[in-house]
């Protein structure tokens, strides 16, 4: 592809300058480029034969070429009539060839981007267990290993609405955007913690997708220390950027290709979940948010039969059973003692001794009698904590 949109401007200055036409022909002979678009796909003979070697190329007759080369092929020539000065001929056929070798990086990232993210959705799909073999051919022969170990990192980017996004919307917006995006990518990949077989591409509009991969999985919990820090890097690393919210987490290490898809499950519930508890952006650390998963985790039939039956009992007593949920729940946090909790709510202790007691009457659970009800007590409080982020409550 010659990027006529990218060339024409260099044609049309150079033919106002020579007052002549100035043309780029394919080595098949075939106009792609001209300062008289109406010439566009017309067909010039003579470049066939210049191709083939059976014509020179000087620049005294009134067809005058040049070769526009990339890496040390000919890819095209530049055609031209009339006299032209010879310095400015140089600089216009180092400027095209510059410009063609940029597009042509730019195509090369491109459809190298598209195959990864091809790949990436093959790896993510419901089938993928079924085609196990054939992906790891297909990862072979782009130069990945999916018999490593590997846990998916997503990074997903959501557009902020703010000042410099509303600007944009109506300058361009989308196509800062996607440039932006495409930076963004690259960043990645030629990041420090990342390696060659690490597989990175986006996976839809807008999460960033990284496969992870590991020489062993020995020292799991060593690992996973290094994912947190990986995570943090990256999130670090694109924090800036003024188009996108950022937020990043990760899913289980995994050691068979249809885990992939459960561990990028598990990496957006966590980001899904953050988002339900406030936070919108940055590394998501799953122990930070460890009580709302549990809560989320809990089979229908416990929520049904437990936490439901008493947040209604907590609803019935109205302000005063949201206060003694949120004192009890302070007090559970400080591993039930009544001085630290007294000072940290800026209550007496008899105060917090005496809402503890009336929680008992209330729910029936007793924060005394040991973990069961300290356990379903601070799912209560976080369950009810969640409801009211969904309003559901």
């Amino acid at each position: 592809m010659f990027h006529q949109e990218l060339i024409q401007p260099l044609l049309d200055r150079a033919a106002t300058l020579w007052q002549a036409t100035v043309e780029i022909v394919n080595p098949e002979g075939v106009v792609v480029a001209s300062s008289e678009p109406a010439r566009v796909n017309s067909e010039r003979p003579e470049v066939r034969l210049l191709a083939a070697g059976k014509m020179g190329n000087g620049a005294g007759g009134k067809n005058n070429f040049l070769p526009l080369m990339i890496n040390d092929q000919v890819i095209a020539w530049l055609c031209w009539d009339g006299p032209a000065p010879k310095e400015t001929l140089s600089l216009l056929q180092a400027a095209l060839q510059g410009v063609m070798a940029a597009a042509r990086r730019r195509d090369e990232h491109y459809y190298t981007a598209r195959e990864e993210e091809a790949l990436l959705s093959a790896l993510l799909d419901r089938e993928a267990a079924s085609q196990v073999e054939e992906l790891k051919l297909r990862g072979l022969n782009s130069g990945y290993d999916f018999n490593l170990p590997r846990a998916v990192i997503v990074l997903r980017l959501e557009p902020k609405e703010n000042r410099y996004f509303n600007i944009n919307l109506h300058l361009g917006y989308d196509v800062t955007r996607e440039q932006l995006k495409g930076e963004i990518l690259e960043q990645i990949k030629g990041d420090l913690y990342l390696t060659a077989q690490d597989l990175v591409a986006f996976y839809g509009e807008d999460y960033l997708v990284i496969c992870k991969a590991f020489l062993d999985i020995e020292n799991l919990s060593r690992l996973y220390q290094a994912l947190d820090v990986i995570g943090n890097h990256l999130y670090e690393l694109i924090k800036g950027n003024h188009l996108f919210a950022v937020q990043v987490a990760y899913g289980s290490i995994v050691t068979e290709i249809a885990g992939l898809r459960q561990s990028y499950q598990e990496a957006v519930e966590l980001i899904t979940l953050a988002r339900l508890c406030g936070e919108n952006s940055g590394f998501i650390d799953a122990e930070a948010i460890l009580f709302e998963a549990m809560v989320c985790a809990l089979p229908g039939r416990l929520t049904s039969r437990y936490l439901e039956p008493l947040s209604q009992k907590i609803e019935a007593a109205g302000e005063e059973g949201v206060q003694l949920l949120e004192t009890v729940e302070a007090c559970i946090n400080n591993n039930m003692n009544i001085k630290k909790t007294a000072e940290q709510l800026y209550l007496h202790r008899n105060t917090v001794t005496n809402r503890v007691e009336r929680i008992k009457q209330i729910t029936g659970l007793d924060p005394g009698t040991g973990f069961r009800a300290l356990f379903w007590l601070k799912m209560l409080a976080v369950y009810r904590r969640l409801m009211l982020m969904q309003g559901k409550r």
